[in-house]
Formats: structure tokens, C-alpha cells, sequence
């Protein structure tokens, strides 16, 4: 006698239907615990950066008794654009203008070496021939992305920024770069070269012969008022140009951070200058409380580094500082 086959049951619709939904959202939890350990991976990363950079900045000072200098330099010196930021001053320092170490004739901007060296034509301070009379680079060349803000952001869109953008630089004398933080989000085309590449870390010098904040009451320091925090420790001008250009990630994004583009910030929205909205945000990030209810900034005899974090935006709350814990 023939055996029969025993019944074999088969998944239903539905069941198939909940096992893929299932699968599905452990998929979904399992990505957005990666992009968290990614996150905080770079980060760990960014905060080993910045350590490396102020020992290269301490490096630095005992080599020329201070810090690079992080205030605005414009291109005839009186104040006219374009401008090197303080971003810019702190790559020339550590890297030199092409990534082969500071030379300590600099003017601190391209177009005042080359006046300084008009009587000889052709004069470069960065070249082959000046090679013995710089300093080796004091950072670390694989710790940060190292371009030019035309590398970064093309050839337009700067509106009234007039940074130095360093259009077509082929010596560097020409150059003015920036060196970039490890949020490698932004893809950029660099010649026939599609890259991926971070934001500018931002540089603040401090000035610790300048007055900080009063008292939490905010009236003599609210730059609503008056534009009186170009007398403070930190200078929030000194990077204001990047700050101003577009966004490498999305030029349409908005922020309640540091992006100029977005209006005014909730509790200033009835200042009639939103730059000094954005420089409030600024004060009161990099502010500690102090006795009572004063205030001081942190790093108040040194400087500040800042990285727009992972979402490539400044002044949002995955910024990372030197002064993080």
C-alpha cells in the first residue's frame, strides 16, 4: 500500500506579512544604531583632533612666544575685502599656505606678502627655495582635511563675505586654505576629483586684556543692545565670513545655530541685526558660570576650536568645542 504525504502547512499571507514587517524594523533599529556609533566614533575622533591641535598650538607659541592671531585680516589692510578668517590664520600657522610648514616672513594674507615683495618680482614666501626657512608642519597631516574655501564652496555664492576664496591658487602665495574637521559629510568636486570633505574647524584667539560678561541679568552684554562683544576676550568677527557662505550639505537649510541665512533666532526675533542674534548664540555657548552669577568664557587665556559636528552646520548641539569634556 502506497504511503500518503503527511500535510505540510504552509506560512500563511499573513504571517509572511508579519515576519517581513519584523524583519524590517530590526533592520531600522540596527541602521540607526549604526549611525550612532558612527556618530560617536567621529566624535571621539574630532575630540582626539582637537587635542593633537592645541598641543601643536602650544608647540607653536613657545616657538613665537603666542598664539596665531585669529582676527579678520583684509586684502589692503585698511579694512577693505577679501578677508582671511581665523580659520584661514590658524592653517597657515600649523601647516603652512601648502601643507609644507609656516614661514615666519608671512604678512598673514596672499595679496600683503605679495606686496611686501613687490621690489622682487616673483617673490613667494612658499616655495621649494623657502623650504629651510620654515617651521615643519606642527599638526598631523592625516588628522584633518586641508583645502581652500574654492575647494569647498566653487567659485560663487559668497554674497558679501568677500573671503579670501583662493579662485584657481597655483603657488602658495596664492593660497589661503582651511583645515577641516573628520565630519567627511559633504562631497565636493576638486578638480576632476570627487572628494568627501568636512567643515572648517573655526578658530577664536582670546584676548584676555578684554573684558567678558557682566552678570546674568545680560543687559551691558546683550549684543542686541550694542555691538560692544568686538570688545570682548573672544571676537565672534573674527570667522564671521565662513559663517556667512553657503552651506557645503544643503545652501536651503535652516538652523537656530549659527547659519546666517535663517533669520533670527526665537528671542530675538525683534533685533534688527541678526548678526548680532548669532553672536549672542555664540556667547552663550562658549560661556561657564562662574562665582555667583557671573559669567566667563572658557579657554579665557588661550583659544577656541569649534567643529559644526556631524550635521555640518555651526552653532546646532552636535557642535564640538576644545573645551568638551
Amino acid at each position: 500500500m502506497q504511503n500518503r504525504p503527511k500535510n505540510r502547512r504552509a506560512f500563511t499571507l499573513i504571517e509572511l506579512l508579519t515576519v517581513i514587517a519584523i524583519i524590517a524594523a530590526l533592520v531600522g533599529i540596527l541602521s540607526v544604531a549604526q549611525r550612532k556609533v558612527k556618530i560617536v566614533s567621529l566624535n571621539l575622533r574630532q575630540k582626539a583632533a582637537f587635542h593633537a591641535g592645541e598641543i601643536s598650538l602650544e608647540l607653536y607659541s613657545k616657538d613665537f612666544g603666542g598664539y596665531p592671531d585669529s582676527s579678520l585680516v583684509s586684502s589692503d589692510g585698511a579694512g577693505a575685502g577679501p578677508y582671511v578668517t581665523g580659520s584661514q590664520r590658524v592653517a597657515e600657522a600649523l601647516f603652512g599656505r601648502d601643507d609644507r610648514g609656516f614661514h615666519p616672513k608671512s604678512k598673514w594674507h596672499p595679496s600683503l606678502d605679495a606686496a611686501a615683495a613687490a621690489p622682487h618680482p616673483g617673490a613667494n614666501l612658499y616655495t621649494d627655495a623657502t623650504a629651510k626657512d620654515r617651521k615643519t608642519p606642527y599638526f598631523e597631516r592625516k588628522r584633518a582635511g586641508f583645502y581652500t574655501i574654492n575647494d569647498l564652496w566653487g567659485s560663487s555664492g559668497f554674497g558679501s563675505s568677500q573671503i579670501y576664496t583662493s579662485a584657481g591658487a597655483t603657488t602658495g602665495t596664492e593660497m589661503s586654505p582651511v583645515f577641516t574637521d573628520v565630519f567627511t559629510q559633504n562631497r565636493v568636486t576638486i578638480g576632476t576629483e570627487n572628494v568627501k570633505v568636512g567643515m572648517p574647524i573655526l578658530y577664536f584667539k582670546a584676548d584676555p586684556t578684554k573684558r567678558f560678561r557682566v552678570n546674568s541679568s545680560n543687559v551691558e552684554v546683550d549684543p542686541a543692545v550694542a555691538l560692544e562683544y568686538r570688545q570682548w576676550v573672544y571676537n565672534f568677527d573674527d570667522n564671521l565670513p565662513i559663517l556667512q557662505l553657503p552651506w557645503l550639505r544643503d545652501p536651503t537649510v535652516e538652523t537656530d545655530g549659527m547659519n546666517f541665512q535663517d533669520g533670527i533666532r526665537g528671542h530675538y526675533k525683534d533685533s534688527q541685526d541678526t548678526a548680532k542674534a548669532h553672536a549672542q548664540f555664540f556667547y552663550e555657548t562658549i560661556t561657564q558660570r562662574a562665582d555667583g552669577n557671573f559669567f566667563s568664557p572658557h579657554n579665557k587665556s588661550t583659544f577656541l576650536l569649534i567643529s559644526a559636528g556631524y550635521d555640518g552646520i555651526y552653532g546646532t548641539k552636535d557642535d564640538l568645542t576644545n573645551f568638551d569634556d
